[in-house]
Protein backbone atom coordinates (compact mmCIF):
# COMPACT_ATOMS: atom_id res chain seq x y z
CA UNK A 1 0.00 0.00 0.00
CA UNK A 2 1.40 3.23 -1.12
CA UNK A 3 2.39 5.55 2.18
CA UNK A 4 0.89 8.29 0.39
CA UNK A 5 -2.49 6.73 0.70
CA UNK A 6 -2.16 6.59 4.16
CA UNK A 7 -1.44 9.91 4.25
CA UNK A 8 -4.49 10.44 2.19
CA UNK A 9 -6.57 9.12 4.34
CA UNK A 10 -5.07 10.93 7.83
CA UNK A 11 -5.24 14.13 5.93
CA UNK A 12 -9.09 14.32 5.76
CA UNK A 13 -9.44 12.98 9.50
CA UNK A 14 -6.94 16.02 10.72
CA UNK A 15 -9.17 18.82 11.64
CA UNK A 16 -11.70 16.52 13.58
CA UNK A 17 -8.09 15.32 14.95
CA UNK A 18 -6.92 18.29 15.99
CA UNK A 19 -10.17 19.70 16.91
CA UNK A 20 -10.40 17.28 19.83
CA UNK A 21 -6.49 17.53 20.83
CA UNK A 22 -5.63 14.70 19.74
CA UNK A 23 -1.83 14.15 19.52
CA UNK A 24 0.39 12.07 17.40
CA UNK A 25 2.17 9.44 19.43
CA UNK A 26 3.65 7.11 16.74
CA UNK A 27 1.13 5.51 14.91
CA UNK A 28 -1.54 6.74 17.27
CA UNK A 29 -3.91 9.75 18.12
CA UNK A 30 -4.65 10.50 21.67
CA UNK A 31 -6.39 12.76 23.76
CA UNK A 32 -7.18 12.79 27.10
CA UNK A 33 -10.06 10.20 27.13
CA UNK A 34 -9.56 8.23 23.28
CA UNK A 35 -6.70 6.70 20.96
CA UNK A 36 -7.49 6.45 17.96
CA UNK A 37 -5.28 4.20 15.11
CA UNK A 38 -5.57 4.19 11.21
CA UNK A 39 -3.86 1.07 10.29
CA UNK A 40 -4.11 -1.09 7.01
CA UNK A 41 -3.70 -5.15 6.47
CA UNK A 42 -1.64 -5.90 3.62
CA UNK A 43 -3.63 -9.99 4.01
CA UNK A 44 -7.03 -8.63 3.80
CA UNK A 45 -6.51 -5.48 1.93
CA UNK A 46 -8.18 -3.40 4.24
CA UNK A 47 -7.73 -0.06 6.09
CA UNK A 48 -9.06 0.14 9.67
CA UNK A 49 -10.29 2.28 12.24
CA UNK A 50 -9.43 1.91 15.29
CA UNK A 51 -10.35 3.37 19.00
CA UNK A 52 -9.55 2.46 22.51
CA UNK A 53 -10.17 4.29 25.82
CA UNK A 54 -7.16 5.95 27.69
CA UNK A 55 -7.07 6.15 31.18
CA UNK A 56 -4.77 7.66 33.60
CA UNK A 57 -2.58 8.15 30.49
CA UNK A 58 -2.64 4.21 29.73
CA UNK A 59 -4.50 3.28 26.23
CA UNK A 60 -6.43 0.12 26.23
CA UNK A 61 -7.46 -2.38 24.36
CA UNK A 62 -8.19 -1.52 20.27
CA UNK A 63 -11.53 -2.35 18.92
CA UNK A 64 -12.10 -1.87 15.13
CA UNK A 65 -15.30 0.45 14.52
CA UNK A 66 -14.52 0.95 10.78
CA UNK A 67 -12.89 -1.21 7.94
CA UNK A 68 -12.80 -0.36 4.15
CA UNK A 69 -11.63 -3.12 1.32
CA UNK A 70 -8.55 -1.14 -0.37
CA UNK A 71 -6.78 -2.71 -3.44
CA UNK A 72 -3.41 -1.91 -5.06
CA UNK A 73 -4.67 -0.13 -7.40
CA UNK A 74 -6.74 2.47 -5.95
CA UNK A 75 -5.70 5.67 -6.01
CA UNK A 76 -5.08 8.74 -3.24
CA UNK A 77 -8.06 10.08 -4.04
CA UNK A 78 -10.05 6.71 -3.01
CA UNK A 79 -8.09 6.89 0.13
CA UNK A 80 -9.64 10.76 0.40
CA UNK A 81 -13.13 9.28 0.44
CA UNK A 82 -12.29 6.72 3.14
CA UNK A 83 -10.93 9.53 5.23
CA UNK A 84 -14.24 10.80 5.04
CA UNK A 85 -15.51 8.05 6.71
CA UNK A 86 -13.45 7.36 9.13
CA UNK A 87 -13.52 10.92 10.09
CA UNK A 88 -17.61 10.30 10.06
CA UNK A 89 -17.73 7.11 12.19
CA UNK A 90 -15.07 8.89 14.19
CA UNK A 91 -17.34 11.76 14.96
CA UNK A 92 -19.97 9.67 15.39
CA UNK A 93 -18.19 7.68 18.03
CA UNK A 94 -17.11 10.62 19.60
CA UNK A 95 -20.67 12.15 19.75
CA UNK A 96 -20.25 14.82 17.78
CA UNK A 97 -22.53 16.35 15.24
CA UNK A 98 -21.67 17.58 12.02
CA UNK A 99 -23.93 20.10 9.69
CA UNK A 100 -23.93 18.84 6.19
CA UNK A 101 -24.81 20.58 3.10
CA UNK A 102 -27.11 18.41 1.05
CA UNK A 103 -25.67 18.63 -2.42
CA UNK A 104 -27.36 15.31 -3.58
CA UNK A 105 -29.94 16.63 -6.35
CA UNK A 106 -26.27 17.62 -8.25
CA UNK A 107 -25.41 14.66 -8.65
CA UNK A 108 -26.02 12.56 -11.76
CA UNK A 109 -27.18 8.50 -11.89
CA UNK A 110 -24.69 6.73 -13.68
CA UNK A 111 -25.01 5.99 -17.53
CA UNK A 112 -23.33 3.57 -19.80
CA UNK A 113 -24.59 3.13 -23.92
CA UNK A 114 -24.17 0.37 -26.22
CA UNK A 115 -21.15 -0.69 -27.20
CA UNK A 116 -19.38 0.96 -24.42
CA UNK A 117 -17.18 -1.56 -22.53
CA UNK A 118 -18.45 -2.85 -19.67
CA UNK A 119 -16.94 -1.79 -15.90
CA UNK A 120 -18.95 -0.86 -12.60
CA UNK A 121 -20.74 2.20 -14.02
CA UNK A 122 -22.59 -0.65 -16.32
CA UNK A 123 -23.28 -2.92 -13.63
CA UNK A 124 -24.18 0.16 -10.71
CA UNK A 125 -26.67 1.34 -13.71
CA UNK A 126 -28.09 -2.25 -14.55
CA UNK A 127 -28.25 -2.70 -10.79
CA UNK A 128 -30.19 1.04 -10.09
CA UNK A 129 -32.19 -0.15 -12.69
CA UNK A 130 -33.20 -3.15 -10.77
CA UNK A 131 -33.49 -2.06 -7.19
CA UNK A 132 -34.46 1.60 -8.12
CA UNK A 133 -35.72 2.88 -4.50
CA UNK A 134 -31.76 2.70 -4.36
CA UNK A 135 -31.33 5.69 -7.15
CA UNK A 136 -31.71 8.56 -4.51
CA UNK A 137 -29.28 7.03 -2.11
CA UNK A 138 -26.58 6.31 -4.56
CA UNK A 139 -27.05 10.22 -5.19
CA UNK A 140 -26.70 10.80 -1.62
CA UNK A 141 -23.51 8.51 -1.37
CA UNK A 142 -21.73 10.10 -4.08
CA UNK A 143 -22.14 13.79 -2.80
CA UNK A 144 -21.12 12.60 0.60
CA UNK A 145 -17.55 11.00 -0.35
CA UNK A 146 -17.33 13.04 -3.69
CA UNK A 147 -17.12 10.13 -5.32
CA UNK A 148 -18.75 6.48 -6.28
CA UNK A 149 -16.98 3.73 -3.45
CA UNK A 150 -18.80 0.69 -5.56
CA UNK A 151 -17.76 -1.92 -2.85
CA UNK A 152 -19.24 -0.27 0.73
CA UNK A 153 -22.24 0.68 -1.68
CA UNK A 154 -23.24 -2.80 -3.11
CA UNK A 155 -22.67 -4.17 0.17
CA UNK A 156 -24.95 -2.15 2.64
CA UNK A 157 -27.52 -0.99 -0.12
CA UNK A 158 -27.75 -3.74 -2.92
CA UNK A 159 -27.01 -6.86 -0.87
CA UNK A 160 -29.82 -6.60 1.25
CA UNK A 161 -32.50 -6.32 -1.17
CA UNK A 162 -31.25 -9.36 -3.26
CA UNK A 163 -30.98 -11.25 0.18
CA UNK A 164 -34.95 -9.83 0.68
CA UNK A 165 -35.55 -11.17 -2.90
CA UNK A 166 -34.03 -14.49 -2.68
CA UNK A 167 -36.16 -14.88 0.90
CA UNK A 168 -39.64 -15.68 -1.00
CA UNK A 169 -38.39 -17.47 -4.44
CA UNK A 170 -41.69 -19.05 -5.21
CA UNK A 171 -42.89 -15.20 -5.51
CA UNK A 172 -39.81 -13.33 -7.13
CA UNK A 173 -38.66 -15.89 -9.31
CA UNK A 174 -38.52 -13.89 -12.88
CA UNK A 175 -37.37 -11.46 -11.01
CA UNK A 176 -34.31 -13.93 -9.24
CA UNK A 177 -33.73 -14.94 -13.18
CA UNK A 178 -33.26 -11.74 -14.51
CA UNK A 179 -31.25 -10.76 -11.59
CA UNK A 180 -28.90 -13.48 -12.23
CA UNK A 181 -29.49 -13.47 -15.94
CA UNK A 182 -27.90 -9.62 -15.60
CA UNK A 183 -25.10 -10.26 -13.25
CA UNK A 184 -23.64 -13.34 -15.48
CA UNK A 185 -23.82 -10.75 -18.59
CA UNK A 186 -21.39 -8.38 -16.41
CA UNK A 187 -19.57 -11.51 -15.19
CA UNK A 188 -18.16 -12.68 -19.24
CA UNK A 189 -19.05 -9.22 -20.70
CA UNK A 190 -17.22 -6.84 -17.47
CA UNK A 191 -13.75 -5.96 -16.60
CA UNK A 192 -11.94 -7.44 -14.17
CA UNK A 193 -13.20 -4.73 -11.33
CA UNK A 194 -16.76 -5.36 -12.58
CA UNK A 195 -16.07 -9.13 -12.34
CA UNK A 196 -14.59 -9.27 -9.24
CA UNK A 197 -17.32 -6.66 -7.94
CA UNK A 198 -20.47 -9.72 -9.26
CA UNK A 199 -18.35 -12.23 -7.11
CA UNK A 200 -18.34 -10.20 -3.89
CA UNK A 201 -22.28 -9.33 -4.55
CA UNK A 202 -23.29 -13.04 -5.07
CA UNK A 203 -21.20 -14.66 -1.94
CA UNK A 204 -21.90 -11.25 0.48
CA UNK A 205 -25.85 -12.05 -0.77
CA UNK A 206 -26.68 -16.15 -0.27
CA UNK A 207 -23.25 -16.51 2.20
CA UNK A 208 -24.59 -18.46 5.22
CA UNK A 209 -27.47 -19.73 3.74
CA UNK A 210 -27.67 -23.01 2.17
CA UNK A 211 -30.74 -22.39 0.74
CA UNK A 212 -29.83 -18.92 -1.15
CA UNK A 213 -26.61 -21.26 -2.12
CA UNK A 214 -28.97 -23.83 -3.66
CA UNK A 215 -30.85 -20.67 -5.70
CA UNK A 216 -28.02 -19.30 -7.10
CA UNK A 217 -26.60 -22.17 -8.57
CA UNK A 218 -29.89 -23.20 -9.71
CA UNK A 219 -30.15 -20.18 -11.61
CA UNK A 220 -26.69 -20.49 -12.55
CA UNK A 221 -26.89 -23.68 -14.09
CA UNK A 222 -24.91 -24.22 -16.89
CA UNK A 223 -22.03 -20.87 -15.55
CA UNK A 224 -19.76 -23.17 -14.13
CA UNK A 225 -17.04 -20.84 -14.14
CA UNK A 226 -18.96 -18.35 -12.28
CA UNK A 227 -20.44 -20.42 -9.87
CA UNK A 228 -16.36 -21.66 -9.28
CA UNK A 229 -15.86 -18.14 -8.73
CA UNK A 230 -18.34 -17.49 -6.25
CA UNK A 231 -17.49 -20.84 -3.93
CA UNK A 232 -13.75 -19.73 -4.19
CA UNK A 233 -14.95 -16.59 -2.14
CA UNK A 234 -17.39 -18.45 -0.17
CA UNK A 235 -14.42 -20.87 0.99
CA UNK A 236 -11.81 -17.80 1.67
CA UNK A 237 -14.69 -15.98 3.68
CA UNK A 238 -15.42 -18.72 5.69
CA UNK A 239 -12.06 -18.69 7.45
CA UNK A 240 -11.42 -15.02 7.29
CA UNK A 241 -13.10 -12.97 9.89
CA UNK A 242 -11.22 -9.57 7.83
CA UNK A 243 -12.99 -10.21 5.21
CA UNK A 244 -16.74 -10.94 6.23
CA UNK A 245 -16.66 -8.55 8.16
CA UNK A 246 -15.14 -6.29 5.10
CA UNK A 247 -18.62 -7.92 3.20
CA UNK A 248 -20.49 -7.67 6.19
CA UNK A 249 -21.28 -11.15 6.76
CA UNK A 250 -21.01 -13.26 9.68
Amino acid sequence: MDLNCYNAVIAEMKTLLDGQKFIADGDIFKNEAKAVQVSYDEGSKMFMLKTADVIDGNVGEFEVISSWLFDDDQTEKDAAAVGVDFADTLRSKLGIKKTRTNTAGEVALPTASKGDAVTLTTLTQKLLATFPECKDDYKSFVAKYGKFLHQNFYITRFVPLIKEMLSDDKKNKKAIKKLFDMLWEMYVEGDSDTVDAVVTVISASIYGNENYIALFKQYAEGKDHLVKSVEELLSVAAKSKKLREAMQIQ
